[in-house]
């Protein structure tokens, strides 16, 4: 209360708006999670790989002494979320024609 006012807002049927139009042959509009990860490929899985393995590696050798296991096993689990990421993100951007497919 006190003067405030609550707006209510109307709900979103969507998680973003892409502005850009689709350059490359469109697969899937609106891709499911396991469709996208579904769509990996080796590129994809070896980005994951060496994003997590890099990291496992700076936790490794910036931590002090005592910390070194916690440092990897951190740093490990950052890269895995970042590599998986990038990797979601190429796979979905090649099914909505954003990013070109393997066939083209």
């Amino acid at each position: 209360k006190g003067g405030r006012t609550a707006h209510r807002t109307a709900p979103c049927r969507a998680m973003g708006v892409i502005l850009q139009e689709p350059k490359h042959e469109v697969t899937d509009k609106t891709p499911s999670f396991n469709a996208t990860v579904g769509n990996f490929n080796l590129v994809d899985y070896t980005k994951f790989a060496m994003l997590t393995g890099a990291a496992t590696l700076v936790g490794y050798s910036t931590a002090p002494p005592a910390l070194k296991r916690q440092g990897a096993v951190a740093m490990a689990a950052i890269g895995g979320m970042a590599g998986f990421m990038m990797a979601y993100q190429n796979s979905a951007g090649r099914l909505m024609g954003y990013f070109p497919s393997a066939s083209q």
